[in-house]
This record gives C-alpha cells, sequence and structure tokens, in this order.
C-alpha cells in the first residue's frame, strides 16, 4: 500500500510541475502564445528552425506521457524523435549549399562559414550531438517498455542535460545575444 501511495504522489508532483510549465508557457508571451509567429516562419532559417520545433515538441510529449504514465505514449514520441533526429545533419549541413547561407542565422555564436576546417569540426561535433540524440531517445523508448516511470523519467532528465542542453550551451550565442527569432520564440 505504501509503495502505492509513494507512486501516486510521484505522479502527481510531476503532473503539477507540467501544468504550472503549460501555464508558463501559455501565458508568458513566447511565441505558443502566437506573438510574432509570422515572423518566425518567414525567415530564411524556417527548415532547421521547424526541424528542431518538431523535436522540442515531441520531446515535451515524451515528458507529458513519463508524468500519466502512457508508456506506449513515451515509447512513440521517442521513436519520433529518433527519426526526427536523423534528419539534423542533412538541414545543418545540406549537400550541395553552402553552409554560410544559414550559418549566420541560426545563433551559433563565434562561427566563421568561411572556415572549412571549423565547419568540418562543427559537423564532427552535430553528428556526435545527433547520435546521443538517437541512443537516448532509444533508450528511453525502451525502459519505458519496462513501466518504470522514475526511470524512464531519469533518461530523459539525463538526454536533456547531457545532449540537448550541451549542444545548445556550445552552440547558441548567450542571451541577450540571442537572434530576434531566437528572443521572440523563447529559444
Amino acid at each position: 500500500m505504501r509503495r502505492k501511495n509513494k507512486k501516486r504522489i510521484t505522479v502527481l508532483i510531476v503532473s503539477f510541475a507540467a501544468l504550472l510549465s503549460v501555464t508558463t508557457v501559455l501565458t508568458g508571451g513566447s511565441s505558443a502564445s502566437g506573438k510574432d509567429i509570422e515572423k518566425k516562419h518567414t525567415a530564411e532559417y524556417a527548415p532547421i528552425r521547424s526541424l528542431m520545433f518538431i523535436i522540442s515538441s515531441h520531446t515535451s510529449n515524451i515528458l507529458d506521457a513519463i508524468m500519466i504514465g502512457d508508456f506506449d505514449s513515451v515509447k512513440k514520441e521517442a521513436d519520433i524523435v529518433v527519426e526526427k533526429s536523423e534528419s539534423l545533419l542533412k538541414s545543418f549541413f545540406p549537400e550541395g549549399e553552402p553552409i554560410g547561407k544559414w550559418l549566420g542565422e541560426t545563433g551559433m555564436a563565434g562561427i566563421d562559414p568561411n572556415n572549412p576546417k571549423m565547419i568540418k569540426a562543427i559537423k564532427e561535433d552535430v553528428e556526435k550531438y545527433v547520435s546521443k540524440i538517437k541512443s537516448s531517445a532509444t533508450n528511453i523508448a525502451e525502459t519505458s517498455m519496462k513501466g518504470n516511470i522514475v526511470e524512464t523519467y531519469n533518461n530523459f532528465d539525463a538526454m536533456l542535460r547531457e545532449v540537448c542542453f550541451k549542444c545548445h550551451e556550445t552552440y547558441r550565442s548567450k542571451w541577450p545575444e540571442w537572434p530576434e527569432w531566437m528572443q521572440i520564440s523563447g529559444g
């Protein structure tokens, strides 16, 4: 009985945290509330930004599913993150197009698109992040099938901290130097 109550309390706390997060987004004036949405979607970098938004959306869906214990949905959403992550390299480093076409608008700090060695090193680094996203999301999907909400959440949290946030810390400009579109969308 005591274990069942502990599980209920954990689910309740996580659900409350999610409710607070959703409420903040809906009332905080981010692009999720519709401000300047046209500006965000008409810029040149829209394909890259859109892909990152899709991955972010499915990542949020993973958390939502974890919080309610819907492990089938956790697996489904994690599998989509794996699938969409495979497109990241093609989006960031399109074949036949100059890298500099989009690089200045991505928010990636201190990068010279005319430096082939730098671009090669960045591509190798992005390949590592994509590989880590795929393996982390696959791990989340596999763990969710065990039905352990805490272990599934811990794997999700590890993906955010060790992959998503580290990549963003490495390649995004620091606030307030973000490009206007990142300021509008909240990052």
